[in-house]
């Protein structure tokens, strides 16, 4: 398949990476990295700093990357992945969901409803955090370096809102299956949309609500084709950054060493920025607060709390239709993994099919 002609240009203009010149005690390296969106705080605030400034600040001028987001590339997502594999990025971020179609622990993360708040879901992602690794190395060829959420998961909806029922007979943006299956239990439909193409999509109709973090949305200003804020827990959207393994293979180990030290801290800063966007997000959106890292949406949207039940039937979804999925999709072996540890986390038993 032709590569994106905007990813070349992109590349060419800097070069391929080049080990050579030594900088202090780290050869001299230029790292081809893409990033998520550009419109997102873990992009603006967390990322872009790390490879344009950080990482050539702690290794004094060695380590330098040609960076850029999945805008500035030319990219959708869920191609990242492929790219990477290939070798076309030494290093990538991606949406764990989006590997799911190759092995089905990728969306183990990312079952609606399994934890709701951020504290439990990264002791979850700890957890599982061996099981992705090796997944990643043996189907992407990928090294693990960090990851992190987006943030919480909710509803952006236009037209009224006032639990799950209201999303009876309509379509709504999702972007994994468990997500999809959540939504149709509540007797919605789902459909398939790029982060990027989500506002041309609700004012067309084609979906009447979508799915992503409270800051995500609010940043990328879903609130001016949307004015319900419905805040049913869905997941975490899981992100992580990893390297192709032969471009990891051909680094010093003293680079390798720093990288690896510099990634951990740096999903250190990715986690306690998500938790933060959870409740600035609906800062932003709603007015119920104040709006720190966001854009104060106008007109304002109605922020709505998941009664009980909701929560109640939500979990039956999650029992009855979600998990027996994912686990006859997964199986045996994953399964196992799971339950040992997001399961154990969670206080959540699946079962293998």
């Amino acid at each position: 398949m032709q590569r994106p002609l905007r990813v070349l240009a992109f590349l060419a203009a800097f070069g391929m990476s080049a080990l050579g010149a030594q900088a202090q005690d780290f050869p001299k390296i230029n790292l081809k990295v893409s990033g998520g969106n550009q419109t997102q705080n873990l992009f603006q605030k967390v990322y872009k700093p790390f490879f344009t400034e950080m990482l050539a600040a702690k290794t004094n001028g060695a380590i330098t990357t040609t960076f850029g987001s999945l805008e500035e590339l030319g990219l959708r997502g869920p191609e990242v992945l492929r790219l990477l594999r290939q070798g076309v990025f030494d290093i990538s971020e991606a949406t764990m969901s989006y590997m799911a179609g190759e092995d089905s622990r990728f969306d183990g993360l990312d079952l609606p409803g399994v934890t709701v708040d951020i504290v439990t879901q990264r002791k979850a992602a700890d957890a599982f955090r061996p099981a992705l690794a090796k997944a990643l190395e043996t189907k992407y060829h990928t090294k693990l370096l960090s990851m992190s959420p987006v943030a919480a998961q909710m509803f952006y909806c236009k037209g009224e809102i006032t639990g799950l029922d209201s999303l009876r007979g309509k379509a709504v943006r999702t972007f994994n299956r468990a997500m999809s299956q959540m939504v149709e239990g509540a007797g919605g439909s789902s459909v398939n949309v790029p982060f990027a193409e989500v506002i041309p999509a609700m004012q067309r109709g084609v979906a009447q609500c979508a799915v992503t973090g409270t800051s995500a949305g609010n940043t990328a200003r879903w609130w001016e084709v949307s004015d319900h804020l419905y805040a049913l827990p869905m997941g975490w959207s899981m992100t992580f950054f990893g390297a192709n393994l032969s471009s990891w293979a051909k680094l010093d180990p003293k680079t390798r060493t720093i990288l690896e030290q510099q990634f951990a801290e740096l999903e250190d800063r990715m986690w306690v920025q998500a938790g933060n966007d959870i409740q600035d997000g609906v800062n932003c959106n709603t007015g119920l607060g104040p709006c720190k890292d966001g854009i104060e949406a106008s007109p304002k949207m109605k922020f709505v709390t998941v009664s009980e039940p909701d929560k109640a039937a939500a979990q039956k979804i999650l029992r009855e239709r979600i998990l027996p999925d994912w686990a006859k999709r997964c199986g045996t072996e994953c399964v196992t993994e799971w339950n040992a540890t997001v399961g154990k986390v969670a206080g959540i038993e699946a079962k293998a099919q």
